[in-house]
């Protein structure tokens, strides 16, 4: 994003443009490094102290180490309210599907 001595760019194209490329790169600077990169990070962090203090709470909970699992899917989020629906039921839905036509 930024290379080292942006500032030398900075000075060289003010220099051969307009005044109005020192604010194209200040602009490009916060934007890019400021402000990506550091939400970038944040966002590692934040998921780094999350799976941090869920374990540590699954810890002081009594699990032990080989017990204790993260849900990282929606699947095992949901596992318990979820169930499989039987033969009929999926038949019954691909009869009512208005774009297929199935003969049995």
């Amino acid at each position: 994003m930024v290379v080292n001595n942006w500032q030398v760019f900075l000075v060289v194209y003010s220099k051969a443009t307009t005044g109005w490329s020192q604010l194209y790169f200040i602009a490009w600077y916060f934007t890019s490094v400021l402000i990506c990169i550091n939400l970038f990070t944040a966002l590692i962090l934040e998921n780094f102290i999350t799976k941090w203090d869920r374990h540590q709470q699954q810890l002081s909970e009594g699990l032990r180490e080989d017990e204790i699992t993260i849900r990282t899917t929606v699947h095992s989020m949901f596992r318990d309210m979820l169930t499989e629906p039987t033969e009929e039921e999926l038949i019954k839905e691909l009869q009512q599907h208005p774009h297929l036509e199935l003969r049995l």
